[in-house]
């Protein structure tokens, strides 16, 4: 199957630097693209724009990190690059095995969720953030607890080609052989499709057009425009892969040319 999430371009604008070991690249679309995302904090002042910029670059550098040192852990080296709205670490040579592959993909959801309970533990422990001395402090707390655990359970949905999606494709082949390709994704399509409807309704309800089923969710549970437009996306391209992947099944000739 494979993976639409590509390398972007190298720019004469691209931050580079090391981390664990790790050649880490920046493009010049991650900045902006993290900064449309947050764009509504103008309202608070721009410092708490840069503090979410802080925050989703922490954080994904983080969840990049995970998968890295997995890849080292099987024998391949990694690089990290962070563009608009994803990462990739990119190994110099492919692992093989289902379990590894999957222990992989968990590496980066669980290093954001490491994160996560590092800053709520030390905030626990200590209370560096407090609203009272700094809310733009607070802030920085909330975001980083908030971004590393929404992100992750976003990316273990079997939605390809989130982590989950991944795995789901593993554990779809080991079980299913051949079909479990298709399997994966007429799984990834049904979930983004709910993961769509769900946002939708959340985003309606909160406007007032539903029956207040979202004053019953935890805040970090509510799907918004976002989720919405970025589950379509994936929900398009996985009906796209699972027509492609139709057609090869009924196209594809395996028989060597001898044999024709």
């Amino acid at each position: 199957m494979p993976n639409v999430l590509v390398e972007p371009e190298r720019t004469p604008y691209d931050l580079r630097f090391r981390a664990l070991g790790f050649p880490v690249r920046v493009h010049p679309w991650f900045w902006i693209g993290s900064a449309l995302m947050g764009s509504q904090l103008l309202q608070a002042g721009p410092e708490f724009l840069l503090a979410w910029v802080a925050v989703v670059f922490v954080s994904l550098l983080v969840h990049e990190l995970g998968h890295a040192v997995a890849f080292r852990r099987f024998g391949s080296h990694a690089d990290i690059v962070l563009y608009a709205f994803y990462g990739l670490a990119i190994p110099t040579h492919e692992v093989s095995g289902r379990g590894r592959k999957i222990i992989i993909s968990l590496a980066g959801p669980f290093a954001g969720f490491a994160l996560c309970g590092l800053v709520y533990g030390s905030q626990e422990l200590i209370g560096w953030a407090d609203p009272r001395r700094s809310v733009l402090v607070w802030y920085v707390y909330f975001s980083l607890v908030r971004v590393n655990l929404v992100w992750g359970v976003l990316n273990l949905l079997p939605v390809f080609p989130l982590d989950g999606g991944q795995v789901c494709r593993e554990l779809c082949g080991q079980f299913s052989g051949p079909r479990g390709k298709r399997i994966s994704l007429k799984i990834s399509f049904g979930c983004a499709i709910l993961v769509v409807a769900y946002s939708i309704f959340c985003v309606m309800d909160t406007r007032g057009a539903g029956a207040g089923f979202t004053n019953q969710l935890p805040s970090w549970a509510l799907g918004t425009v976002f989720t919405a437009i970025l589950f379509g996306f994936l929900a398009y391209q996985s009906y796209q892969l699972l027509g492609r992947s139709a057609w090869e099944d009924h196209h594809w000739d395996d028989r060597v040319p001898w044999e024709r």
